[in-house]
């Protein structure tokens, strides 16, 4: 074996070598889903003997606890994920391209003021902002539920897109007002072809945030037929005990929309995550 030889060997071990604590809990998710009741007190490191899928069955349809079904948790968030993503997109853009154009000092503030909002965790606010939302008469409601999201996601979704138009040159954007095109329709026709990849990031860490949130969800829409994925699957946990095999499986259902999702856009997604790291 040459010296390449080798090193792509020694490489590989060490990629395998480094991949196992990753997939270990995988492994032992994979192995107590599958698991039968009669098989609960082996160990899960031990393959079951007879797979079975009764706890995804179960997980399907007894989660939540009677408050709302598995499928209608599902499209909860979904819609939820979906509707907060858009909103983000929609409002940071314009928002992100005004911060990196504009030189003033107000601007920098604000930048600066959206970059202080990253560091401040959510659980400083939730009571004010609880007592706001009951107020106003949106806590138990979708609506109420996708606002706390928008804001919540807002200063990061606005600091990823200043941070990358910021690394643009104007001599696109110089070019269309030579040509007559007015602020709208510079960004709208030369700026936002170009956004494209921070919006895949954007999209992409928001929504895993929207979608994998429990404790927001449960503050602002526990106990109603609103609440999301997360959830449900806490309907598993009870006062004494927890049906680890449900948990697990309705984890694995909860997940698997977003591994689809990934494995048919990873390309374009990791495309977008350099292309933001590059400026």
């Amino acid at each position: 074996m040459n010296r390449y030889g080798r090193w792509t060997a020694f490489r590989e071990a060490g990629f395998w070598i480094a991949a196992i604590p990753m997939l270990l809990p995988v492994y032992l998710v994979l192995t107590t889903v599958l698991r039968g009741p009669e098989a609960a007190g082996e160990s899960a490191l031990r393959p079951p003997g007879d797979p079975t899928l009764d706890n995804v069955e179960r997980a399907w349809s007894e989660a939540g606890g009677g408050t709302v079904s598995f499928s209608q948790a599902l499209v909860n968030s979904v819609v939820t994920t979906l509707a907060v993503v858009l909103i983000l997109v929609v409002v940071a853009a314009p928002a992100g391209y005004a911060l990196a154009r504009r030189g003033s000092k107000l601007s920098g503030a604000l930048f600066g003021l959206f970059g202080f909002a990253l560091i401040m965790p959510v659980q400083l606010g939730i009571i004010p902002l609880y007592g706001f939302m009951v107020e106003a008469g949106l806590t138990g409601t979708r609506a109420g539920l996708i606002l706390v999201y928008v804001g919540l996601q807002m200063p990061l979704a606005v600091f990823l897109y200043t941070g990358f138009i910021r690394g643009l040159p104007l001599a696109y954007e110089e070019a269309a007002r030579v040509d007559g095109a007015r602020p709208l329709r510079v960004f709208a026709g030369v700026v936002l072809p170009l956004v494209r990849p921070v919006t895949g990031v954007v999209a992409t860490l928001t929504g895993l945030f929207v979608w994998n949130d429990f404790f927001v969800a449960l503050v602002f829409v526990g106990d109603t037929d609103k609440v999301t994925l997360p959830v449900a699957v806490y309907s598993f946990v009870g006062r004494f005990a927890a049906q680890w095999p449900l948990i697990f499986a309705a984890a694995l259902i909860a997940a698997g929309p977003v591994v689809v999702l990934f494995g048919f856009a990873q390309r374009t997604v990791m495309k977008g995550f350099t292309s933001t790291l590059h400026g």
